[in-house]
């Protein structure tokens, strides 16, 4: 008899310190928990395709802002400029003459990583070599001009001379040569051919190897195809630009535009 009285207080509870045991709760519990299953199961599986597609995009957006770099859109290798933020004049610029590449002038602070980044592609059998880096309004001026000019000589009406020379050419005060943080290159094959800075450079090993190897020295392809509504220029393979190894990285994980890098470092306060 008193065992089964032990036997009793132990079922109930009361020895091991526990909460009076109810039959009735044990199965209210389960009956709740099998309804916010169900429901849960139920408000998932009402949800449209374009629902759960739209939920996918937002938490890979949230997923990319939470990876953002610890950096700020007022950094110096960050400045945007293009046809739509002229670039800053009143900002001096440190710039010198890149080695090997007199009388072109670049942001000394590039320098070290654009030598070692030819000396890598050196080692992998390309000989890059710069052929524009800086460049004044000024000069951009005369360029922007010129290409208009050269339009109108061929036959084309004005509107239709800038659209093209606006296609390649930036307007004065929106290239980012201004910057000293763009460099146009070629690699020696292809500059002793003749055929100067077209998309179809492309075509040359040496270009393959940068598209891959530029982000490890902090460069990235400033115009890449199918992003020209974001950049505003057309499809450039030649031209880098200077951004730091971190946003390099970053950049060309997401494959990136600078535009859309930069308004994505905005949405979250950098």
């Amino acid at each position: 008899m008193k065992k089964k009285i032990a036997l009793l207080l132990i079922a109930t509870g009361i020895l091991g310190g526990c909460e009076q045991f109810n039959p009735e709760s044990i199965f209210q519990s389960s009956t709740s928990s099998k309804a916010s299953d169900t429901s849960s199961s139920s408000s998932v599986e009402s949800l449209t395709p374009e629902e759960e597609e739209k939920l996918a995009e937002e938490a890979e957006h949230q997923a990319m802002l939470d990876e953002l770099p610890n950096v700020s859109t007022n950094d110096w290798n960050l400045e945007l400029v293009n046809n739509w933020t002229k670039i800053d004049e009143s900002i001096e610029r440190p710039l010198s003459v890149l080695p090997n590449a007199s009388p072109l002038l670049v942001d000394e602070r590039i320098i070290e990583d654009y030598t070692a980044l030819t000396e890598a592609g050196k080692k992998a059998g390309h000989e890059i070599i710069a052929v524009s880096t800086y460049r004044s309004v000024e000069l951009q001026t005369t360029n922007y001009n010129n290409s208009i000019q050269k339009y109108i000589d061929e036959g084309h009406s004005q509107e239709e001379a800038v659209k093209l020379t606006e296609d390649y050419i930036a307007i004065p005060g929106g290239s980012e040569h201004h910057t000293g943080l763009a460099i146009d290159v070629m690699d020696t094959e292809w500059l002793n051919s003749g055929k100067g800075l077209i998309a179809e450079f492309d075509v040359q090993e040496s270009q393959h190897w940068l598209v891959e190897h530029a982000a490890d020295y902090g460069f990235v392809l400033r115009f890449p195809k199918g992003k020209e509504a974001e950049t505003g220029i057309e499809y450039e393979s030649w031209h880098f630009r200077y951004v730091g190894k971190e946003n390099a990285a970053y950049m060309k994980k997401y494959d990136l535009a600078l535009e859309e890098y930069i308004a994505l470092l905005k949405e979250a306060g950098k």
